[in-house]
């Protein structure tokens, strides 16, 4: 994978009334990483279907994607943009909420399934189970909230408070496993936090 681009998916929902929500925090740490990683470079459109930044990182190609298509449709987009540069599956890195994390905790797993996040089934029906994921927990879903209604909720008072830590984590995972790898990654982050 040394002369590989490679491609952070980081998923949310378009719009102001998803902003803020614990659904759109891919969106969040994707706004951040771009500051941090691309400074400078604006977010520019694919083809309607989503919001890019590209930058060079270790002398190496990368993008950040947005799909702007709604979360359960977010694998055209990566089908998209990946095409086109020829990044295979390994080499896409999806970025997603996780209902079974508490908030604050973050993983990154090599593959896997979906499970129920419609959004990275997508994004799995698109290119295949074998892209590595970082998952970000928001959990856990109080019993008598169903699990859309939660993930579409505002954060707490006192997760706010710690929010932009824990987007700072992630946004260093992020970068951790396009610098040196996802195992690397898994490492020194899954239990960090």
């Amino acid at each position: 994978m040394e002369d590989q681009v490679q491609l952070a998916v980081l998923l949310g929902n378009p719009g102001p009334e998803y902003e803020r929500t614990r659904h759109n925090i891919g969106f969040m740490v994707a706004d951040l990483a771009a500051g941090r990683l691309a400074p400078g470079e604006r977010w520019r459109d694919w083809k309607g279907l989503g919001l890019y930044v590209e930058f060079s990182l270790g002398g190496r190609r990368r993008f950040l994607l947005k799909p702007q298509t709604y979360m359960n449709l977010s694998g055209g987009a990566v089908q998209s943009l990946g095409g086109f540069y020829k990044v295979p599956a390994p080499a896409i890195l999806a970025v997603y909420d996780d209902l079974a994390l508490p908030f604050g905790k973050l993983r990154i797993r090599k593959d896997g399934t979906g499970g129920t996040h419609n959004g990275m089934n997508s994004v799995i029906d698109a290119v295949g189970p074998s892209l590595p994921r970082l998952r970000l927990g928001i959990g856990p879903r109080p019993a008598h909230i169903p699990g859309t209604n939660f993930v579409l909720s505002r954060f707490s008072k006192e997760e706010e408070e710690r929010l932009p830590a824990f987007l700072a984590a992630a946004c260093d995972a992020l970068a951790g496993s396009f610098s040196d790898g996802v195992e690397r990654a898994m490492n020194a982050f899954n239990n960090a936090i």
